[in-house]
């Protein structure tokens, strides 16, 4: 079993379970005009979201186009969103996807004194036990507390992440199916070992937080990070209400990412964080940018996310 480092030896505060009971917010990878890295914009983002309350960041990850990002681009961002958040924030990337590809950048992020890693869903050919057999592997291997995401029942099925949640790495599962009573069997069997959290943001979340999920995560966070702090914090404080009432704010936005094929899933948050006076830039392929036709739609539920962020 490998060995995790210790808060002293990463010289940052480690990832556990409890600190998944927050808002985990996936954030983008601000670009140039060339879509080079923004480093400045890196810093300013991060500044703005520890500012707004924010302790959980996630860089690199399916929001941070890590899927099409290079093995450099990939240390490069997360040494600067570490830098950035000093104390103040943990920084848990993703990684990769593919074993090799895992393996290479948890490395990398180990070496960057990260609080933990997120082993991203796997892209291309793989079956349950191939599945397990790997993700077990990396966990054991990187060195780091592990999150894992599920995405898919079938190479990830629920007797198998029951005994993926019981290896020590493992202190939380990002679970992003449409299947709540799945979830319930995973909550029941072990809530106890690794932190649950909704990973399909705020439109779903109250309907999983109902069910055990301790926090969600979320990429509209980077713009309106109150907004998505607030609908946690007022859910588990008992004011459900008010947690519907800023979840059905946000919803449009989340259905204008994941329309057409959810092409503007990362794009729309880059054109947001335009529009709010933030880094976003363009994307890098294969993603595309928000055609010029369809930046006034963004504009327009943009500025009506402000002025509630605003109030808060």
């Amino acid at each position: 079993m490998a060995t995790i480092l210790s808060e002293s030896q990463a010289g940052k505060k480690a990832l556990d379970r409890k600190a998944c009971h927050t808002v985990l917010v996936v954030a983008i990878t601000p670009r140039l005009p060339d879509q080079g890295i923004d480093l400045d914009g890196i810093r300013k983002n991060v500044d703005f979201l520890v500012e707004s309350g924010v302790d959980f960041i996630m860089p690199q990850c399916g929001t941070g186009l890590v899927y099409d990002s290079t093995l450099e681009e990939f240390e490069t961002v997360v040494g600067a969103f570490v830098d950035a958040a000093g104390d103040a924030a943990l920084v848990v990337p993703g990684i990769g996807p593919g074993y090799g590809r895992s393996l290479e950048m948890g490395q990398i992020a180990r070496s960057l004194g990260v609080a933990g890693v997120m082993i991203m869903p796997i892209v291309g050919p793989a079956s349950d036990r191939g599945t397990y057999n790997g993700l077990k592997s990396i966990s054991e291997s990187v060195g780091l507390p592990i999150v894992l995401y599920q995405r898919r029942l079938d190479i990830m099925p629920v007797g198998d992440v029951l005994k993926l949640c019981e290896l020590d790495e493992v202190v939380g599962l990002k679970y992003a199916v449409e299947d709540l009573d799945a979830f319930r069997q995973i909550q029941d069997g072990a809530g106890e070992q690794a932190a649950m959290v909704c990973g399909m943001a705020e439109d779903p979340c109250i309907d999983y937080m109902e069910q055990g999920a301790v926090g969600f995560s979320s990429g509209m966070a980077n713009f309106v990070p109150k907004m998505s702090l607030r609908l946690h914090g007022q859910f588990l404080a008992g004011n459900k209400e008010e947690a519907r009432r800023i979840r059905e704010q946000m919803v449009p936005f989340e259905d204008f990412r994941g329309e057409d094929g959810a092409r503007y899933s990362g794009s729309a948050l880059h054109a947001a964080m335009d529009y709010a006076g933030l880094a976003g830039g363009p994307v890098i392929p294969f993603a595309q940018d928000v055609a010029e036709q369809d930046l006034p739609r963004v504009h327009t539920m943009v500025e009506a996310l402000l002025a509630e962020e605003r109030q808060l």
